[in-house]
């Protein structure tokens, strides 16, 4: 159990941290002003009990959901985990809360420094200690918004512990969920030409938090990075974006009823990928892969073309970082293109090296796993795609390459295109998954 506590202070700079419960009447706040004056440097007082406990069915109301509202309601993203230990700078008035009980104010300038401990997690600020299964913050202000670390969220901020970790997560309203996502993951383009692509991908975005939702991750449902989807908080946000989202509010794709499978990529490069190839076991009929037009509608990103020059050293480097070839001197001998799929990315590659003693190996690797492995020249990103050709010349390999990302679902880009087009936004979802149609997320 926590306890609640109260750090006497004045209004200079010392950080102050001071429950909330103290009522507002005139002879209580005239004797608190007293107090405060004589112990400003004072240490730490325990409030009495009469003065901190709350009824458990007190709950606040922006916390509370109407018994019609769906599970859909509120999404978790963790933005911070697999860590021991997590500082948070609080840059806004919040509300610290044991579980669902209102225990202090926070105010502006303090830091809470959060330590798993037993299956629990542990926080200390100014140096009182309050121990909980599971903690929150939510603004104390008009404006219902939480900075913390620089950043600015919606929604309530959870501190707990999973697997030996803190996790610091953004329990977020669904619709503030995708306003911080949409304007991360898609150019706002100028004025308005870009709006129709935007409603698309929003719906893009919405689906893909559902179906994460119901996959029923016990401590938290999205990551707030590429490993789900981008998420910025309120400080992604733009007036056309959240437009967006409200014209297209509690808007998913479905498939014959159900909710369809979603997946999106920058720039497909002329056609884009079956999930089968790179995501899903079994063929998805509206994932099969489509043409991005006779001419392609992506070819106005900046990754449609590329091209990428290794040194021979520089391939067998990235063998030894992914452990694939041993720490002994080789020469790489030849590279080549076994398969590819319909769309005409790669599906194998050979590689083949000897080493100092003569031996020879084959290594062949498949699919996606080219991106992570061989990595663009510099190394810092993955390889743009795997949809290119070869060249193995004396002293360097060159790739030739078209588009970015893994080709499954919507291309952006494509997508651009077509709003700039003039197409609507259930048009583009159609053209990039065929036969599907939008539904309300809670139906």
């Amino acid at each position: 159990m926590s306890r609640t506590s109260s750090v006497s202070s004045t209004n200079v700079n010392i950080n102050p941290f001071l429950s909330p419960f103290i009522t507002s009447k005139s002879i209580l706040f005239f004797l608190s002003i007293i107090i405060l004056s004589f112990l400003s440097c004072s240490p730490a007082k325990r409030f009495p009990d009469s003065e901190t406990k709350i009824d458990k069915e007190e709950k606040l109301e922006k916390e509370e959901l109407s018994n019609t509202e769906s599970n859909f309601s509120e999404v978790r993203v963790q933005l911070n985990g697999l860590v021991t230990s997590e500082s948070l700078l609080i840059e806004s008035p919040v509300y610290l809360l044991n579980q669902e009980i209102k225990i202090a104010l926070i105010k502006t300038g303090n830091t809470i420094n959060c330590y798993q401990k037993n299956d629990n997690v542990s926080l200390i600020i100014n140096g009182e200690t309050f121990d909980g299964e599971k903690f929150f913050l939510i603004s104390s202000g008009t404006e219902e918004i939480i900075k913390i670390n620089g950043k600015r969220y919606r929604g309530k901020i959870q501190i707990s512990s999973s697997a030996n970790s803190v996790d610091i997560i953004n329990v977020v309203n669904m619709e503030d969920y995708v306003k911080g996502v949409l304007a991360k993951e898609m150019p706002l383009g100028k004025n308005e030409e870009n709006f129709e692509a935007l409603k698309a991908l929003a719906i893009c975005i919405r689906t893909y938090a559902v179906k994460k939702m119901k996959d029923g991750k016990i401590y938290f449902d999205l990551y707030a990075d590429t490993r789900d989807q981008v998420y910025g908080g309120a400080d992604a946000e733009s007036p056309l974006s959240n437009k967006a989202v409200e014209e297209t509010k509690s808007m998913i794709l479905k498939y014959n009823g159900s909710q369809a499978i979603i997946f999106y990529h920058s720039t497909c490069g002329g056609k884009t990928e079956s999930s089968q190839n790179v995501f899903t076991k079994e063929s998805v009929p509206y994932l099969a892969g489509v043409e991005d037009g006779s001419e392609p509608f992506c070819k106005i990103s900046s990754r449609y073309e590329w091209t990428e020059r290794y040194s021979r050293e520089i391939i067998i480097d990235r063998l030894k970082s992914y452990s694939i070839l041993s720490n002994e001197k080789y020469v790489l001998e030849d590279i080549s293109i076994l398969t590819r799929f319909d769309s005409g990315r790669v599906n194998e590659m050979e590689i083949i090296v000897t080493s100092e003693n003569g031996e020879k190996k084959s290594i062949i690797i498949k699919g996606n796993e080219i991106r992570s492995i061989i990595r663009t020249a510099d190394g810092k990103n993955i390889l743009w795609s795997t949809l290119f050709d070869l060249k193995m010349n004396s002293d360097n390999v060159e790739l030739f390459g078209h588009g970015f990302g893994h080709g499954v679902g919507l291309c952006q880009w494509g997508a651009i295109a077509l709003s700039q087009k003039g197409w609507k936004y259930e048009d583009i979802l159609n053209h990039y998954f065929p036969g599907t149609e939008t539904g309300n997320m809670n139906d």
